[in-house]
Order: structure tokens, then sequence, then C-alpha cells
């Protein structure tokens, strides 16, 4: 009996400890949780206008096809330097245009960056020369608002070296 004693008031710490540590793993994971949320919203270009006292700045990539824009909005009114990442652009993506906005010009190594002013708001479509490469950019209200117009997208791509080529190919 004594060594059943003995076991018994062995266990029960153990369990002590074990409980505890569980809860204090849970509360670590609790508050590692909290902080990677605090630290990823905080983010100033993700979803919000980026905006350098000059003008509103848009990274401009390309992924698996697609133009990426970040951020994905940008104010009316306000002038915007469109700042493409050369790197992440094969071909005739280097080659953007945006016919709403007035938008036509082919980026290189050496002049990677446009700059307009956007006077209408809505959705805007993107595309390539050969419209291969798609993407969109919304133009919000002055006051942040979301207009409701939404650009129709061309559905007739150019061929290579058409309308003066872009495409990079060498024609």
């Amino acid at each position: 009996m004594v060594d059943g004693l003995w076991a018994k008031e062995l266990v029960i710490p153990m369990i002590i400890k074990k409980n505890t540590l569980y809860t204090l793993g849970t509360i670590l994971i609790i508050i590692m949780g909290i902080a990677f949320l605090s630290l990823s919203s905080s983010n100033p270009i993700t979803g919000s206008v980026v905006y350098d006292g000059e003008a509103q700045i848009v990274k401009l990539s390309v992924v698996n096809g697609q133009y990426v824009f970040e951020p994905t909005s940008v104010k009316k009114g306000i002038p915007v330097r469109l700042e493409a990442d050369i790197s992440s652009m094969p071909g005739c993506s280097k080659s953007v245009i945006s016919s709403e906005l007035g938008i036509r010009k082919t980026f290189s190594s050496n002049d990677n960056s446009l700059e307009f002013n956007p006077s209408k708001a809505g959705t805007f479509y993107f595309a390539c020369s050969m419209n291969m490469y798609k993407g969109t950019l919304t133009v919000l209200e002055s006051d942040g608002s979301k207009s409701n117009y939404v650009q129709t997208p061309s559905s007739s791509g150019a061929s290579c070296g058409s309308s003066g080529g872009g495409c990079g190919c060498g024609s």
C-alpha cells in the first residue's frame, strides 16, 4: 500500500505539469497568432493608397501571367506613378496599354516608371500590346468611395508588331 500511495502521489503532480504545459502552449500559440495578424494588417501598401507627397505610388508586376498592381486602387485627381518590376515582366508584358486612361508605355530597365493623372473613377482594364497579359486598376472617387463604372475589356488582341510593335520580339 505504501508503494501504491507513493505512485499515485507522483502521478498527480505530472498531470498538473502536463495541463500547465498544454495551457502555456495554447496561450503562446494565441499570442503568436495575434502578433502575426496585427503585423500583417499594418502593411501600408496592401489595399490602401500610398502617397509620397507628389504622387500615388503603384507597383506593377506580373504573377502567373497576370498584371498585379500594389495597391489595387488609387484616388481620382491625384497623380499616379506606376513603377514596373521589370525582373518579373517577360516579353510583351513590358508593353502596357490602358486605352481609357490614355496609357501606352513600353517599360525597360532604364525606364521603368510612368506618371498619369486619373480624371475618371472606375475599374480600368490594362493589357499588353498583344492582349496576353491583363489586369485591372481601380480609381476611387476623390473622397475614397468606389465608382460603379467598369471598363469593358477589348476582346481583340493585337498581333505581334501591329500598332508599332512594343512586344519586345524585335519586329
